[in-house]
């Protein structure tokens, strides 16, 4: 039998580098944590302003989400930021395939 309590202390227990997300977490599972604010205001308009003591877990929920974030800090405040992809890289292309 699945055991959700379980599988929601796990999820604060691993690094973030380690956490994959699961379809099956929803935003409202977290409804009883203090920065379920900062959650909602994510999901809305991409970027939030959480307090600096659950930067971590709130960053470890949006990743289960499917959300992987990033801190910058402005006027030392936190700001959780979507995670910047990186560009995949062209090959360079030979001189003969540009004459074509």
């Amino acid at each position: 039998m699945y055991d959700f309590e379980a599988e929601y202390r796990r999820i604060f227990e691993t690094p973030i580098e380690q956490i994959k997300e699961d379809v099956f977490f929803r935003a409202d599972n977290f409804e009883k944590e203090s920065w379920y604010g900062d959650l909602q205001m994510y999901l809305a308009i991409g970027v939030c302003k959480p307090d600096r003591d659950c930067v971590a877990d709130l960053q470890k929920a949006l990743k289960v989400l499917g959300y992987p974030t990033r801190i910058s800090e402005n006027e030392g405040e936190p700001f959780l930021l979507p995670q910047r992809e990186r560009q995949k890289q062209t090959p360079p292309r030979h001189k003969q395939e540009m004459e074509r």
